[in-house]
């Protein structure tokens, strides 16, 4: 399977997926990173903070969920980005450019085989 960039996927690497939060047909979707630690800085702390809020509080907007977590809202902005490139967070556009942010994934899987196959 190729990276979304048309490179080749190293068989080896770690196998990362999302299940959506809808459940419908396409409820397992194949999360790409660019390394296992670029993954795990996405999913810092302080990034699942702003998705814990995304689906406690349901900000209508990045403005209102960067104010709730004291951050600029174009750090927030750019955070989401990332977090939607890689299918965990939707970003809906309304009125006056506003972008409200969902959260389209329920789990978040890593699965890393480690037998040795020869």
């Amino acid at each position: 399977m190729p990276w979304r960039d048309g490179s080749a996927v190293d068989p080896s690497a770690p196998k990362v997926w999302v299940e959506s939060r809808d459940g419908g047909d396409n409820a397992v979707v194949d999360v790409h990173f660019t390394s296992l630690e670029a993954g795990a800085k996405l999913l810092s702390a302080k990034n699942r903070g702003l998705l814990r809020l995304i689906v406690t509080r349901a900000p209508q907007s990045v403005t209102a969920l960067a104010a709730m977590v004291q951050r600029a809202p174009q750090n927030v902005q750019r955070t989401l980005q990332r977090l939607s490139a890689a299918g965990i967070v939707r970003l809906h556009r309304g009125e006056r450019r506003m972008v409200r942010p969902t959260l389209a994934a329920r789990k978040l899987h890593i699965e890393i085989d480690l037998g040795v196959d020869e």
